[in-house]
């Protein structure tokens, strides 16, 4: 059924350039990364003819200016001429119809950009795990503004306000250094009285503070203009490469002249029509991820409307859209055999608050990246327009793992959307994913009034907010264009292991004899209802943790990684002159996500089954079991033992209920883990806030601020320093983790020791027999439209079984069963386990032979985390637990 007016295949130009990204991405792409030689060191320069009219020298400057200088740096270094010859991000590709290409980098594989920090600031932020790799990319652009107004009015209001400022701050200057004489002569007077000195010293730091502030300020409009001028020149040198080309290449003039034409306007100016807007969306994307910033694309479709709708040629809308997703994805690895040749993470590089080391090897291909379209509009009607289908066809055309897209869909949603979306699913076998508006937009509204005057304007406004919510670049909910995020993680199933084991991880170590002590000790449980008490606590204390973490990280990234580029579009940042890194968005989000759900609902199950309703065994042999892994491997086990073990574990895996199956216990259980988990995090946010952030009275502020300093933090609370509001919001999923958050975790069941974890909130693979339908069923009883992080789950269909109407009704049910989030990949065991016997292969064969094997795979993406890569360069583990993945409707 076709469900589109667009073209279903791409053009012989698209199709070229296509083919050309396909042979580099299989190939060796080493050799196309900076070095730190092809480009200056911002801190050290001497460059007499530096062209930033700069008070002081520039290491000396506030680290978001010398931000935007490196940005600057950066931009000019991919246009170099001699850089190009190994980097190509200053190549004009035939045919292409956008001009701009990115640098390589990903989350997996690191990023390199011009040095900013100083030698001090380098050595303070090993402490913390913190420099400017740090910089986070789950966040989100808005390109509305940004298309209608152009960059040259946001350069301009910044010089308007750096003219407001800078005579101020002259003034503040002489009057804080007059201050300051009159305070030495007190202080030197004999004959002053305490008080006068306290009350000179309290004049004088409240003047300091205030022109502090805004020399803050100031910087703040300074290093946005100077990066939003560095996007601008970047547009015009490449204006100028096209126009070189366009004399190299008659036959191909015209083109050439008219993409320089249209970089001469835009990004500088508002775009006029489809082709201009994506030509300057393009720009600023590539500005955005050359300088770190690696964010989400957005709702393009409400973005891009507007100008759709001028355009007369569709098919050509189409072709220039399609180049878009190339952009995106030219970065892409297709082989796994030039990957260590290619680490660039540095050692800050990490995800979450409380820093734990990214999996590279899954993470080669992730660019955070996504594209939301659908849903619905700020006043609630349905958002699907035009563009929705425009974009689904060149996603569905090109079929690329980059960029990513989610459909947001709700029970309104138009029925040719519905098939639309089947459509894409079927055809390419893994794209899009959806978001469940029903469920989402609720959860985003009761997150967004937390601390808020229940009031009808306020009711109001935050509804619109929630009505307009996106994804980030993995799959996390956040506002569009309008919040700062960031997260915390933890493994649920550390708390199952503390509650069995008094405290202490179940993982075997002779030497600290029942195991890690990871958690304040509990009594032994007697009792099931024991075992879920204790397990509260364990939970409690981890949630505690790592909600103040998410606090603590707003007090650390404004001295390591601010974003002026990103800030400049980012709402609130502009109007209150304060960058995003120190809490200048409007919205500041902070999630914790729980990982493991479905193994915690699995391993609880069982033990309340078999230790505690049928008492076949104690829970001291199931620890026991636990510690031994079961008995796997061990020939030294007694064969009582060996017996003992056995028949635990075909217990625990086969014959006990399991998560995702539509059983009423496992079921049952599941929601009292959720309950437990809306519970800590509903109190450590309480106590998180207290502690972090709101504004103490008289009798209780000594108190806390000696709690502050106990947790890590001596400074002022974040509603002083930062005037803001953090809203607190849950989810359930792993991201990529699943492999690396289970390594520290002991056997389970349906696991062995350090075997991953569940991925997201999806059954463990191999446990559901009763089809999807029936994981859809155990959704409709969990009410996650109280999880406003997300809660994602992903579904493996067997391909034997797919059509378009299969795929249509699990759409229809995943909405009517009120799930959440949702990946549909389509596949089989056996073609999963051909691609992993031709990944290994090709890891032992010579370059050309490789690249010819695995060339036949480059279509076979598969969703893994909040994204989607190549099935070929996945880590073997993760193309082991894909294997086991996919079930019946």
């Amino acid at each position: 059924m076709n469900t589109s007016e667009f073209p279903s295949h791409m053009t012989p130009r698209v199709k070229k350039l296509y083919e050309s990204l396909i042979d580099k991405a299989l190939g060796d792409r080493s050799e196309e990364w900076f070095t730190p030689e092809m480009f200056h060191d911002v801190v050290k320069s001497k460059d007499p003819n530096e062209k930033f009219p700069l008070w002081k020298s520039v290491e000396n400057c506030s680290v978001i200016v010398r931000r935007a200088i490196a940005i600057d740096r950066m931009l000019i270094a991919m246009t170099d001429a001699q850089n190009n010859e190994k980097t190509h991000t200053a190549d004009i590709y035939e045919g292409d119809l956008l001009l701009g290409n990115m640098p390589m980098g990903s989350n997996g594989l690191g990023k390199v950009f011009p040095r900013f920090l100083t030698d001090d600031e380098l050595r303070a932020g090993s402490i913390t795990n913190r420099n400017a790799a740090s910089l986070f990319g789950h966040n989100t652009m808005n390109y509305e503004e940004l298309l209608h107004d152009g960059l040259q009015k946001k350069i301009d209001f910044c010089s308007q306000k750096l003219n407001e400022l800078s005579p101020l701050i002259k003034q503040e200057k002489k009057e804080v250094s007059t201050l300051r004489k009159q305070y030495d002569r007190i202080l030197a007077d004999s004959q002053a009285s305490a008080e006068a000195k306290e009350e000179a010293l309290r004049i004088l730091r409240k003047k300091d503070g205030m022109l502090i502030s805004k020399k803050k300020k100031f910087d703040f409009y300074w290093g946005v203009k100077l990066a939003c001028k560095a996007v601008v020149d970047y547009a015009h040198r490449f204006a100028d490469i096209a126009e070189r080309e366009a004399d190299l290449h008659p036959q191909r003039a015209e083109e050439l002249r008219a993409l320089s034409a249209i970089a001469r306007r835009v990004p500088a100016k508002p775009a006029r029509n489809f082709h201009e807007a994506m030509q300057c969306i393009c720009f600023f994307h590539i500005a955005l991820h050359a300088s770190m910033n690696f964010i989400s694309l957005g709702r393009l479709d409400q973005v891009l409307q507007p100008y759709l709708e001028k355009e007369t040629d569709k098919a050509k809308a189409l072709e220039i859209f399609e180049c878009f997703i190339l952009k995106c994805a030219g970065r892409l690895n297709l082989t796994s055999k030039y990957l260590i040749k290619q680490d660039h993470v540095d050692y800050a590089t990490v995800l979450g608050t409380h820093p734990y080391y990214i999996d590279q090897k899954a993470g080669v291909n992730n660019f955070l990246q996504n594209i939301i379209v659908g849903g619905k509009k700020p006043d609630g009607s349905d958002a699907t327009n035009e563009a929705t289908y425009l974009i689904l066809q060149a996603i569905e055309n090109v079929n690329l793992p980059a960029p990513g897209i989610y459909v947001r869909i709700h029970k309104e949603s138009p029925d040719r959307l519905i098939q639309k979306v089947a459509s894409s699913v079927y055809r390419t076998k893994n794209n899009p994913s959806v978001i469940n508006d029903d469920v989402m937009i609720p959860a985003m509204y009761n997150s967004l009034m937390q601390d808020e005057e229940d009031t009808p304007a306020t009711r109001q406004k935050m509804q619109q907010l929630a009505n307009d919510y996106c994804v980030d670049g993995c799959w996390e909910p956040i506002l569009n264009g309008k919040s700062d995020w960031t997260f915390t993680m933890l493994v649920g199933m550390q708390a199952v292991e503390s509650a069995m084991n008094q405290g202490a991880s179940l993982k075997k170590d002779d030497a600290l004899f029942r195991g890690a002590k990871v958690s304040p000790s509990t009594p032994l449980p007697k009792s099931f209802a024991d075992l879920l008490k204790y397990m509260e606590l364990h939970m409690q204390f981890f949630v505690d943790q790592a909600i103040m973490s998410l606090f603590l990280y707003y007090m650390i990234d404004e001295n390591a990684a601010p974003s002026p580029l990103f800030s400049a579009y980012l709402e609130g940042c502009m109007q209150k002159g304060v960058d995003k890194a120190s809490g200048g968005a409007n919205h500041n989000l902070g999630g914790i996500v729980l990982g493991s759900v479905p193994d915690m609902v699995n391993q609880l199950s069982a033990l309340q089954h078999w230790v505690y309703n049928k008492k076949k065994y104690t829970l001291e042999e199931v620890c026991e079991a636990i510690r031994e892994n079961f008995g796997e491997g061990n020939t030294s086990l007694p064969d009582s033992k060996k017996l003992l073990y056995l028949n635990i574990r075909i217990d625990f895996d086969t014959n006990s209920p399991k998560f995702g199956d539509n059983n009423e216990d496992a079921d049952s259980l599941t929601c009292k883990v959720l309950d437990m988990f809306e519970r800590c995090v509903s109190k450590s946010s309480k106590f998180g806030k207290m502690l972090f952030q709101d504004v103490a009275g008289e009798k209780e502020w000594r108190k806390i601020a000696a709690l502050r300093s106990l947790a890590g933090y001596s400074g002022l609370p974040l509603g002083i320093t930062f005037n803001m509001k953090m809203k607190i919001t849950a989810g359930l999923g792993t991201f990529e983790q699943y492999n690396w958050q289970g390594r520290g975790i002991a056997a389970s069941a349906n696991r062995s020791n350090g075997a991953p974890i569940a991925p997201n909130f999806s059954p463990v693979p191999g446990t559901v027999h009763s089809g999807i339908l029936s994981t859809l069923s155990t959704l409709s009883k969990l009410q996650l439209d109280r999880f406003a992080a997300g809660t994602i789950t992903d579904i493996c269909l067997q391909d034997e079984n797919a059509s378009q109407q299969v795929v249509a009704q699990i759409l229809r049910e995943f909405i009517a069963k009120q799930g959440s989030m949702m990946t549909v990949a389509i596949g089989t065991t056996e073609k999963y386990q051909e691609i992993y016997e031709a990944a290994l292969k090709a890891l032992e064969m010579p370059e050309q032979a490789a690249s010819k094997l695995l060339a036949q795979y480059a279509d076979v993406n598969v969703r893994i985390g909040g994204w989607q890569t190549p099935f070929i360069t996945l880590p073997l583990d993760h193309m082991l637990n894909y294997i086991k993945r996919p079930v019946n409707a």
